[in-house]
């Protein structure tokens, strides 16, 4: 059985919202937020009654977001390897429609 760290099991969790992105990490064992990391994310109104976001930036932010708060880890001198799940919230039933390559591509995220 693996050993763990001061603050014992760790999880992670993505909070992708339509203002920001966090990941943040906590102890399992008290829900205790040892560290995190937030990008705000742009809005664009092309018309009125209209928001869109890029799709691109939305993952980009969820990747730079987690590779801070794994830095951040490890300057805590914290075990990243002790993170034993990640969950994830988001915009919901959100569809996002990018044209690649003359193909229209659909993304779930």
């Amino acid at each position: 059985m693996r050993e763990f760290g001061k603050f014992g099991p760790l999880i992670g969790a993505i909070d992708e919202g339509t203002s920001n992105v966090k990941f943040l990490v906590f102890a399992a064992n008290t829900s205790e937020v040892l560290t995190y990391h937030q990008i705000i994310l742009k809005r664009f109104s092309p018309r009125e009654g209209w928001v869109e976001q890029d799709a691109l930036e939305i993952l980009s932010a969820v990747l730079e977001c987690i590779e801070e708060t794994i830095d951040n880890l490890r300057k805590l001198d914290i075990d990243p390897g002790d993170v034993v799940g990640i969950g994830i919230t988001n915009q919901r039933e959100t569809t996002i429609f990018g044209w690649m390559s003359e193909h229209l591509r659909l993304l779930m995220i």
